[in-house]
């Protein structure tokens, strides 16, 4: 529903299920998991999900093919994306996609009828924001169903400072996700505390009990810098005596490259050999954004210092941040912030900002600065020239403890698992 995302995907390909996944990262977790629980069915109601690309997605095909290697059945409808069968099974996980003419408004309606038929079949329904939550709702009290909601990002209240829309739109978004919440579910999955607090503190009604924080999983084999180099990018780019500063996301304003921009533009009369790689989709629904972003470059006249990269494989996105000297990540609002968790387990240094989740996911080297300022990223940019960090140990976020915390959360909700 975000007006600068819509269906509009991050600036990367989706990854090949399982990619450089270790089995022992589902099964180190609680042993006796499997013996102590029966093996029960859960029906995944989502915007989108593998082929299509996007943090949300990477998130719940890691849980889906989780819980099968635990010996449980996950069925997930979602929105067919072209190129995708209607129906197959990807690493175990049973996938049934709808067609919308690429619309997910309309998913919430054409997906009823296959929804509520697997849903006699399933345990326990969950689902996320937006579009999806609303069909898996009805599903679920039709069939009488315990309903889990995920929340990647709460945006109530922030919509004219995030979004590009016009503020007649951004009211309606406003609403329609406020609507998301006037819904029951039996518990609020928030993928960080910064989430959790925001939810609670816009939706009142909801009792904290309810909330529960889990946080991304990340696949930390496949983000292992000793696996990957950036220098052959850097010499196909002729980027070995430049400060490269990386961007990757989509171009609105909520991830804030206009930001970026204008900063970048402050600091090149001194460090004039300062440049930005940044990784924008070019999807049809990011092209509003994209256009005003190379409008903005020419009237900055950074033509010569920034490169524009279109989606990339995701094999190959670790060593597009490994080319980087420092990683930005100036958005404006974040759920979680996969772009930031990534950089920093490849150990990159990293400018981002200090609201929402970001200072829950920062590690290593950074430098975090108030959202929406100029002159703070500019001043961070020079000092990352200079080597001028700030350091915390690392953080990570492994794909077993988000599994884990998962099954518990199911325990808990059905008696029979306990």
């Amino acid at each position: 529903m975000n007006q600068d995302s819509g269906s509009c995907p991050q600036a990367r390909t989706s990854p090949k299920p399982f990619e450089g996944v270790h089995p022992s990262d589902f099964h180190r977790a609680d042993a006796n998991c499997r013996t102590a629980m029966p093996s029960p069915t859960i029906l995944f109601c989502l915007d989108y999900y593998y082929p299509h690309v996007g943090g949300a997605e990477v998130l719940f095909q890691n849980l889906a093919e989780g819980l099968v290697a635990r010996g449980w059945r996950a069925i997930v409808v979602t929105q067919r994306v072209p190129g995708a069968k209607a129906i197959e099974t990807v690493n175990g996980v049973e996938v049934h996609r709808v067609w919308t003419g690429n619309s997910r408004y309309l998913f919430t309606f054409l997906c009823l009828p296959i929804l509520l038929r697997l849903a006699r079949d399933a345990d326990l329904i969950h689902t996320s924001t937006f579009a999806a939550a609303w069909p898996a709702w009805l599903a679920a009290k039709w069939r009488r169903r315990p309903l889990v909601l995920t929340v990647h990002e709460v945006w109530i209240g922030q919509w004219n400072r995030v979004s590009d829309a016009s503020w007649l739109s951004n009211l309606a978004y406003d609403l329609l996700e406020r609507a998301v919440y006037w819904c029951d579910y039996q518990n609020y999955v928030a993928v960080s505390k910064a989430t959790a607090d925001a939810l609670l503190r816009c939706c009142r009604r909801i009792p904290a009990e309810r909330v529960t924080t889990i946080y991304n999983g990340l696949d930390y084999d496949f983000w292992n810098p000793t696996r990957y180099s950036g220098d052959a990018i850097r010499a196909r780019l002729s980027l070995n005596d430049r400060q490269v500063f990386f961007f990757s996301g989509r171009p609105g304003n909520s991830k804030g490259l206009p930001i970026l921009l204008q900063a970048l533009a402050k600091i090149i009369p001194e460090h004039p050999q300062a440049i930005l790689v940044a990784l924008v989709s070019h999807a049809p629904a990011c092209q509003a954004g994209l256009k005003r972003a190379l409008a903005l470059i020419k009237r900055l006249a950074l033509e010569e210092h920034v490169v524009i990269i279109p989606s990339v494989k995701h094999a190959e996105l670790p060593e597009w941040v490994m080319a980087a000297d420092t990683v930005v990540v100036p958005s404006l609002s974040e759920g979680f912030g996969f772009a930031a968790a990534e950089a920093c387990a490849l150990g990159k240094p990293i400018i981002a900002t200090n609201n929402a989740s970001l200072p829950e996911v920062v590690s290593g080297h950074h430098l975090l600065i108030p959202p929406n300022n100029v002159d703070a990223l500019a001043t961070a940019m020079r000092r990352a020239i200079n080597h001028d960090f700030d350091f915390v140990p690392p953080r990570r976020f492994l794909l077993a403890d988000n599994l884990q915390k998962h099954i518990d959360l199911y325990a808990q909700i059905l008696p029979s698992l306990t």
